[in-house]
């Protein structure tokens, strides 16, 4: 439930987020552009997208409810000298939604998803669907030809900024920002944050160069900045940096108020993923090649560790498959457990021009000291060719497969590689 009211909500108060004006200051003169225009045409358009969501009538009421209270305040901070309100938790949401919606970076992740575990890439489009108020243009057109006659109006600038990013004019909400930076610096962090957001989506979902200089700046400013944790993480996700992304989120997670239990679930659910990837990723950095003394622990030997568990395990190639080996090819052979995580519990790199040969796999070899041979009765053993060299399995890989090995009957194993994986 919270999941999909979060992408309901966390739209909604996106697009008054971005486009509400809670820093106009009783004294700003904007000729006849009225912010609470803005902000009521704005959120009758929420209103009305909010009654076409499939959402229960208890999602409706919330997102309603948290829709209402957003206007209130805006309403009121029209009224109000400028402040910089404290960060709150929808900002979050926003961050987690909007991305995944409008940016297609994170289908390199493979099956992990931004959203949540199992949710395809065609995610509800709700941003890209949005009516924009009829006169929401034409206020927009008089704010431009009043930052021309008064181009020192911070305030001005950040309303625009923010109408341009809510129209999807990436670009000229990058120019606007980068002309209130000009005004007020680069000392508030949600600024920056704000303009790497855009220039994440102006440059078709890419972090690297400005965006991750600006980021790590707002973390220099507030290391708890916890819209700038979560893009830091992105960005690390994307840069392949899986340690860094946990970090980040690891950080990011006791922020999350404790009434905010599947928010909190659906991070710890991104940062498991992170380790699943750095371990998948990793793998052939981080196997060791055992010595080649190496051999089976007799386990009548009174002198042998009782706490060892280990598996030899013979691989061969079936001959109809010998004209696909090329030189170079490399060949990973690893234990995996039955249900559960596809880390291997234990791996080892080896050329497949050593094919056929005989490995020992041991608690040595795990990737991690939670996830090790000797923590499971029964494990799968897999021997794959890979000719990229990489650990993850790609299509065209050759493998072979024993589906249950079980410990207390069997030391010792036979793996043919006989598949092609699709």
């Amino acid at each position: 439930m919270m999941i999909f009211l979060s992408i309901a909500a966390g739209l909604i108060v996106l697009a008054l987020a971005f486009v509400v004006p809670t820093l106009w200051q009783k004294n700003s003169k904007v000729g006849d552009i009225d912010p609470n225009r803005m902000n009521i045409a704005i959120y009758k358009e929420r209103l009305a997208e909010l009654e076409q969501d499939n959402l229960t009538p208890e999602q409706r009421t919330q997102a309603q409810q948290e829709l209402d209270k957003t206007l209130a305040q805006d309403l009121d901070d029209t009224t109000k000298p400028s402040i910089q309100p404290p960060v709150r938790w929808a900002s979050i949401v926003v961050a987690i939604c909007l991305p995944a919606l409008t940016i297609g970076w994170y289908w390199k992740l493979g099956t992990w998803h931004l959203l949540a575990p199992g949710q395809s890439s065609e995610a509800p489009q709700v941003a890209h669907q949005q009516k924009v108020p009829s006169d929401f243009d034409e206020m927009v057109k008089k704010l431009v030809v009043r930052l021309q006659e008064q181009p020192d109006d911070d305030k001005g600038w950040r309303m625009l900024a923010r109408s341009y990013t809510f129209l999807k004019r990436y670009s000229d909400a990058v120019h606007a920002y980068n002309k209130l930076l000009a005004i007020v610096g680069e000392q508030e962090p949600q600024l920056l944050t704000d303009l790497a957001s855009v220039l994440v989506l102006s440059n078709d979902g890419q972090f690297s160069g400005q965006p991750t200089i600006l980021l790590k700046r707002v973390l220099e400013l507030e290391p708890d900045h916890q819209e700038a944790l979560w893009l830091s993480g992105l960005a690390a996700v994307q840069k392949e940096e899986y340690n860094a992304a946990i970090r980040h989120w690891q950080r990011l997670l006791p922020q999350i108020p404790s009434s905010e239990l599947e928010t909190r679930e659906m991070l710890e659910t991104h940062i498991a993923e992170a380790r699943r990837q750095l371990a998948q990723n990793d793998i052939a950095a981080q196997v060791v090649e055992p010595a080649p003394a190496i051999m089976p622990i007799d386990k009548n030997d009174a002198s042998s560790p009782s706490n060892v568990t280990q598996i030899e395990v013979h691989v061969s190639l079936a001959p109809a498959l010998q004209k696909q080996v090329k030189s170079g090819d490399s060949l990973f052979i690893y234990a995996r457990a039955i249900t559960g995580s596809a880390m291997p519990l234990a791996i080892i790199k080896k050329s497949a021009s050593e094919l056929p040969i005989t490995v020992v796999l041991d608690d040595s070899m795990a990737m991690i000291p939670s996830m090790k041979l000797s923590h499971f009765e029964e494990v799968m053993i897999f021997a794959r060719i890979s000719s990229s060299g990489a650990a993850m399995v790609q299509s065209g890989d050759l493998q072979g497969q024993i589906n249950s090995v079980i410990f207390a009957q069997q030391d010792k194993v036979a793996v043919t590689i006989n598949q092609v994986v699709p």
